[in-house]
């Protein structure tokens, strides 16, 4: 059992392998609902044109028959689509993202998503894709012990995480700490950048290792 430190300690589930054997048998379904978590906190203000076509780059990627909601993390969790294959409605969101502001609430996000849109369509493979930001700072509590009950259960029923990361030159906090925790527990592709403009190259690179579990 390996452990990574935020402050406090995160008990982690042993990094399975890519190829889904060490997987339950519901990883090995073709069809996934993938949940596209975008920072939409204040620190992506100066990086939305860079956001937008990061996230425009992973959808010209993924086949259409794919399902993919796109939530925002800015303050609260925020629905900008609901799981759909509509990629039109997906690109007009994406062309019209813009930063909420306030700090950001990756895990309550990330948790509060879980349960209202993957764990509610056992049909398909839940699969999340985090882009963030991470200055150190945090909004609310880092609630530890919920993110050990999700990671549990998440791995259990197949989930695969993928993930990047724009990183303060100085700072990093919970949010590199806990998606790097959950990309490695899942066998995802997980990166961190210091820079934004690589991020749509990242992000193609990242929605190869999406699709590549589709079949």
């Amino acid at each position: 059992m390996r452990i990574v430190r935020v402050a406090v300690v995160i008990m982690c589930l042993a990094v399975f392998d890519r190829e889904g054997t060490a997987f339950p048998t519901a990883a090995r379904i073709g069809q996934l609902r993938i949940v596209l978590l975008v920072d939409s906190s204040g620190a992506v203000g100066p990086h939305v044109n860079q956001f937008r076509a990061g996230v425009s780059a992973f959808l010209d990627v993924i086949p259409e028959d794919q399902e993919i909601a796109i939530i925002s993390t800015g303050g609260q969790l925020r629905i900008r689509v609901p799981p759909t294959t509509d990629r039109e409605r997906l690109r007009r969101a994406v062309q019209s993202f813009t930063s909420d502001g306030g700090g950001n609430a990756f895990l309550d996000t990330l948790l509060e998503a879980d349960k209202r849109f993957l764990r509610t369509a056992p049909e398909r493979r839940p699969v999340f894709v985090v882009v963030t930001t991470d200055s150190g700072a945090t909004s609310g509590d880092v609630r530890i012990d919920e993110y050990n009950k999700f990671m549990r259960d998440f791995h259990q029923r197949g989930g695969r995480a993928h993930g990047i990361v724009l990183q303060g030159r100085l700072n990093v906090g919970a949010t590199t700490d806990i998606l790097m925790n959950l990309t490695g527990n899942t066998g995802g592709f997980y990166d961190s950048l210091v820079v934004a403009n690589a991020l749509a190259d990242r992000m193609k690179v990242l929605a190869e290792n999406v699709a590549a579990d589709i079949f």
